[in-house]
């Protein structure tokens, strides 16, 4: 009998399915069987609560890392809440602008962009089946922020670590950079939900295929990257499963023989 396990999941291209724009059947039996085996699965994703769209509850998943570590939560008990300052925010959103570029802002509740001079906060969207964020100008100065995102297409922004070594940028997709403070990203949640649980990290698991996946699939005992992942991703990681839609998440599980 293994000892429970602590299980992260990426939603976007590890749980979700971006070629259907669904959940494939094999991983919601594979999460089933992980739960009725007494093991612990979150979500882990970049994505804030707003965002889910019931993906949580269709999976019975009560716990949760979201915005990439800024906000943790277990079954309804909010464990980190980490925003931005209010200042970093609005200087970052007037450098930006000055540059023509639109920002997004995600708060606990709700997903929204400063502008909309380009295509990219549409785009960025329809990469990850979201609904178009909404303009509101001043969202971010009546909400709390957990994490913005840049919408720029450009793949040379070593400019912003320079300007701004208070934040740690990741490509989330080619039209898209999420932008988080720096202490920390998915493995922050990791260490909180570990501590509230009283499981050990030797029993932790993570699944993803993004950038902003990397520290996850670092921190956690054994970290595995999708077929569909990142390059840099699968290069870290302890195993490479099948892709999302070839039922990479049932695979991995029953090679862990934990289902």
């Amino acid at each position: 009998m293994h000892s429970r396990k602590l299980i992260f999941l990426d939603l976007d291209g590890t749980i979700i399915d971006h070629k259907n724009n669904e959940v494939p059947q094999s991983t919601v039996e594979a999460i089933k069987s992980l739960q009725s085996n007494g093991h612990v699965v979150a979500i882990a994703t970049g994505r804030p609560p707003s965002l889910f769209y019931g993906i949580d509850k269709m999976l019975n998943i009560n716990t949760f890392i979201a915005a990439n570590g800024r906000f943790v939560q277990h079954n309804e008990r909010v464990l980190l809440h980490d925003y931005i300052d209010i200042n970093l925010v609005k200087r970052f959103v007037l450098d930006m602008n000055q540059r023509g570029l639109d920002v997004g802002f995600e708060s606990k509740d709700d997903y929204a962009t400063n502008s909309k001079t380009t295509v990219f906060p549409d785009l960025f969207s329809e990469c990850f089946h979201l609904e178009k964020p909404k303009v509101i100008p001043d969202f971010h100065l009546n909400n709390k922020i957990l994490q913005m995102v840049l919408f720029t297409d450009s793949k040379d922004m070593s400019y912003l670590q320079e300007m701004y070594p208070e934040f740690a940028f990741n490509y989330s997709c080619p039209y898209g950079i999420d932008v988080n403070l720096k202490n920390g990203m998915k493995d922050l949640g990791i260490d909180i939900l570990c501590n509230y649980l009283n499981i050990d990290i030797k029993d932790t698991i993570a699944v993803g295929d993004g950038h902003n996946d990397i520290t996850m699939i670092q921190k956690a005992h054994i970290g595995v990257a999708m077929g569909n992942a990142r390059d840099e991703l699968k290069a870290v990681a302890d195993y490479v499963t099948a892709d999302c839609h070839d039922h990479g998440i049932q695979k991995i599980f029953k090679k862990l023989n934990l289902i």
